[in-house]
């Protein structure tokens, strides 16, 4: 039971040195509501292999402007109960400042690990991230690389059909070989419930800090997704 402990104040230990790397920060002076919606299928190939694919549509501008909707296609293979690795591909189509819909893309690779801690899950997961505007020429100009560390805490709830979810999540922007900066802190509070044989549907409310930009940016984000499983 000691040990169990341990790894919840490590985890708060995490979250709170996030917290205070945020205080550090400029006061940001740009604001908006967002609502993101999802739907996705995943398919369990054997114990170590599942596919996913997802729909998500986006809407900005305190959510009277339909502005984002892209498509995603991973594959993960878990190692063991602990481990596992990741790669995921997306589709944007993203509105310019004309109002015009552009296309880009976005590809990653995860490694993650998980512990069960009595009725908790801690994860951690680190992702390499590179979105680009032409993803087959090096001659865009929005070519962005990001490393993101992400840290979780789901909690399973006796006799009762919502768990509770809460995670953190740093973006480090990588501007070249000895050249990084923080560019998002992302947190996340929401509630999952399971419809069994039905899939799963996810309720959240989300918050994305800028960091380090010009005119730093607060996102304020109402999020719902479903998935089916098989």
């Amino acid at each position: 039971m000691k040990r169990k402990t341990k790894y919840i104040i490590l985890a708060s230990l995490i979250f709170t040195g996030l917290i205070v790397t945020v205080k550090a920060q400029e006061t940001k002076v740009i604001s908006d509501l967002e609502q993101w919606t999802s739907i996705g299928i995943s398919k369990k190939i054997n114990d170590h292999w599942k596919i996913s694919l997802d729909q998500e549509f986006r809407f900005s501008n305190d959510i009277s402007q339909f502005d984002t909707y892209f498509t995603d296609l991973g594959v993960d293979y878990k190692i063991n109960k602990h481990f596992a690795v990741g790669a995921n591909y997306r589709f944007y189509q993203n509105k310019n400042k004309e109002l015009n819909f552009e296309s880009q893309h976005r590809w990653n690779t995860d490694f993650q690990y998980k512990q069960k801690v009595n009725r908790f899950t801690l994860a951690y997961r680190i992702r390499f991230q590179n979105k680009d505007e032409d993803f087959f020429t090096s001659e865009s100009s929005n070519n962005l690389y990001n490393l993101r560390n992400k840290f979780s805490v789901d909690y399973n709830i006796k006799k009762f059909k919502f768990d509770p979810f809460f995670n953190v999540e740093l973006y480090r922007q990588i501007e070249g070989v000895n050249t990084t900066e923080l560019s998002k802190l992302r947190w996340t509070l929401g509630l999952e419930y399971s419809l069994k044989k039905f899939g799963d549907v996810e309720l959240f409310y989300r918050i994305d800090n800028e960091l380090n930009q010009s005119y730093n940016k607060d996102t304020y984000i109402i999020g719902l997704g479903y998935k089916f499983s098989f």
